[in-house]
């Protein structure tokens, strides 16, 4: 997907989320001028901080988590599950902004699934915040998929799985692989 088709869903999510501009029954479906609270003599403050509204979309995705046979054997014996997290992230517009990730740039969030043993595909979500995305990220989102071997010190110290990192929108198109092998193999 590229960055023109991903900005164009996240302005068509937050078309969707304002109401698309629809009209007021009141007035014959005039639009009325916007209402406020606030004292009409009352001068501003100073400049106040835009306010940012999130505009959450989904990109689903598919990985297939794959073992070898020594692999799957440690697993079993050691009665671990897999941890299969994804982190979103972007390469920042501006390098010098406050609370980059050191190895990721700008985080846009993450997800993790537990899963039995055992070669499978899974879904991950790919939500994220498209409009953190347009005015924080240079380029499309990306994905960097992990797995891990949870609840079981003897398999995580012998098992290790490649990782899948690509952008999000190739990631959607065609899916990644993690493999995990037995340390050495």
């Amino acid at each position: 997907m590229t960055h023109a088709l991903t900005f164009a869903l996240a302005a068509l999510a937050a078309a969707l989320l304002t109401g698309c501009g629809t009209l007021s029954k009141e007035d014959g479906g005039r639009a009325a001028p916007p209402k406020s609270d606030a004292p009409k003599t009352q001068p501003p403050a100073g400049p106040a901080a835009p306010a940012f509204e999130p505009i959450i979309v989904s990109l689903p995705f598919r990985v297939d988590v794959s073992f070898s046979e020594g692999a799957l054997a440690k697993l079993r014996e050691t009665n671990a599950d897999m941890g299969v997290a994804a982190d979103y992230y972007g390469a920042p517009k501006d390098p010098g902004m406050e609370g980059l990730d050191p190895d990721l740039g700008v985080w846009l969030g993450g997800e993790m699934e537990t899963i039995d043993a055992g070669n499978r595909s899974l879904t991950l979500k790919g939500q994220f915040d498209a409009a953190r995305v347009a005015r924080e990220v240079s380029g499309d989102a990306r994905v960097k998929v992990m797995a891990f071997p949870v609840r079981a010190y003897a398999a995580e110290a012998t098992v290790t799985c490649t990782e899948f990192d690509e952008y999000l929108s190739i990631a959607v198109e065609t899916g990644g692989t993690v493999n995990c092998t037995l340390v050495g193999e």
